[in-house]
């Protein structure tokens, strides 16, 4: 696939997995790249820089900034093929000084509705065709502790992709990637402890941590033409932990 006229927008594309699909789509030969997050001036940029990518700075958690920046990005690109909505916000473990609505509006509003507002926005300007990728999180359907807000955010914006998918085909296709336990700055705590990482050894298929890169493949899947016929689905990204029935401790990957 000749990736060179796709013109593509990341959200959340400083960090972590955001980051790791952007470097991706340069990589793969993608000219026309709109990066956007929340920072005045984007940390390690000067990997992009020479790259032909542009920075816009967007708060998602705004109601009129995700349609602004859409539009924003088409304008600086000439239109969009593409959009990868990775930014997102987990606050239930750390809750400072935030009440539980700020925690829910916060979370919520980054992840669900910047998605929904991002995709409606992107399905007036690629009424032609075009591809929309929303990383959730396998805790759009398995949740766990402390993840009061995030969980169900993520499988909002699941149930969003969906919808717009149904209402959008067979022109425009929306589709998720559900990255598992993935080493991120939100993660980063699990990867410095031994007994977690030892807990992850035993209980997770693939015996390790994800890392970003890992997701990188299958967002440029979804993204271009191999993924053609499909749409409203979600792929795993998780090293098999929802392949894995919870095993007895003696028994945990022997």
């Amino acid at each position: 696939m000749d990736w060179s006229k796709k013109r593509i927008l990341v959200t959340g594309g400083t960090h972590g997995i955001g980051r790791a699909i952007a470097l991706g789509l340069l990589d793969a030969g993608v000219m026309k790249l709109v990066i956007a997050a929340e920072e005045e001036t984007p940390s390690g940029w000067s990997e992009f820089s020479a790259e032909g990518a542009h920075y816009i700075r967007a708060d998602l958690e705004s109601e009129a900034e995700p349609t602004n920046l859409v539009h924003a990005a088409a304008d600086r690109l000439g239109g969009l093929d593409g959009t990868v909505h990775c930014a997102g916000v987990y606050l239930d473990s750390n809750p400072g000084e935030r009440s539980p609505a700020a925690i829910w509006n916060t979370t919520m509003n980054i992840k669900a509705r910047a998605g929904y507002l991002l995709a409606h926005a992107f399905s007036e300007i690629a009424p032609q065709g075009g591809s929309f990728v929303a990383i959730t999180s396998i805790n759009a359907e398995q949740s766990e502790p402390d993840h009061l807000a995030y969980d169900p955010a993520c499988a909002a914006l699941g149930g969003v992709i969906r919808a717009f998918a149904v209402q959008n085909a067979p022109n425009i296709r929306f589709n998720a990637l559900a990255p598992g336990l993935i080493h991120t700055r939100l993660t980063d705590e699990v990867a410095q402890s031994e007994e977690a990482t030892a807990h992850v050894a035993r209980n997770i298929p693939m015996r390790e941590m994800g890392k970003p890169e890992d997701c990188v493949g299958t967002a440029l899947f979804l993204l271009g033409e191999d993924s053609a016929y499909i749409t409203g689905e979600t792929i795993f990204v998780d090293g098999g932990i929802r392949a894995n029935q919870m095993s007895r401790q003696d028994a945990e990957m022997s």
